[in-house]
């Protein structure tokens, strides 16, 4: 999965179990490299109160998409693969997760005694919670930084992307116990501000894509009326 930190399915099952789960700026004119690309970036992501991100996978096969806006003090996601759904969302006071209920059961790890309960409404996780903390890492701008990579083992290819005419840092990440080697291309912006613009992640039988835009927009996500708590589904 891409590095801009969006919540997976397994995390958040892991979680709801209980378990602890650009353009170039400043010195990259004319010739930029790795490190200056990075610098500017993170300068640049420092400045931001909001993005608006579209993520899309496909898995041997099988579509998936998550469509997010993450800002300073609130994020919602919303995540599809075929019928199954479900929609994740954090402000300043708790955490909030509702679904389908075959989403909820297959995405979430819910039993189907534990869906039943959650029917149409939104789990709460109040702030403080494990899950809490986990979702405001994920959809706030608390996150941001995660998606820029580390200078070392990154290169800069020499040409730019096709689509938006942006630098392209490519890096890859090796295998390991629960995941594929995979290969990482992520394009910055060449103008004013480094600001992220494309990422896509090619590993064995799957490929993932975002497209982030509106950075700087202002995000809220306003109190669900029919909820549930999070002991009286896991309780």
């Amino acid at each position: 999965m891409p590095r801009t930190h969006l919540v997976t399915s397994a995390a958040l099952a892991a979680l709801l179990a209980g378990a602890a789960a650009p353009a170039v700026y400043a010195g990259a004119v004319g010739a930029p490299t790795v490190s200056s690309l990075l610098a500017a970036s993170g300068r640049a992501l420092k400045d931001q109160h909001g993005v608006h991100l579209v993520l899309t996978t496909d898995r041997k096969g099988v579509r998936s998409s998550a469509v997010a806006d993450i800002g300073r003090s609130a994020g919602h996601e919303s995540y599809t693969s075929g019928a199954e759904r479900f929609d994740v969302a954090v402000t300043t006071k708790a955490a909030y997760l509702s679904g389908s209920p075959s989403g909820l059961r297959s995405l979430m790890g819910l039993n189907a005694a534990q869906a039943a309960k959650v029917g149409a409404k939104w789990i709460v996780m109040k702030k403080g919670s494990t899950q809490y903390k986990e979702f405001w890492l994920n959809l706030t701008a608390k996150g941001f930084g995660a998606i820029l990579p580390s200078a070392k083992g990154t290169r800069l290819l020499g040409v730019r992307d096709a689509t938006t005419g942006g630098y392209q840092l490519r890096w890859t990440t090796p295998k390991s116990a629960t995941a594929s080697a995979s290969t990482t291309t992520l394009v910055i912006a060449s103008g004013s501000r480094a600001l992220p613009l494309r990422e896509l992640v090619a590993a064995s039988g799957a490929t993932s894509l975002t497209v982030f835009s509106h950075w700087g927009e202002s995000v809220r996500f306003p109190r669900p009326s029919a909820t549930i708590a999070y002991a009286k589904v896991f309780g």
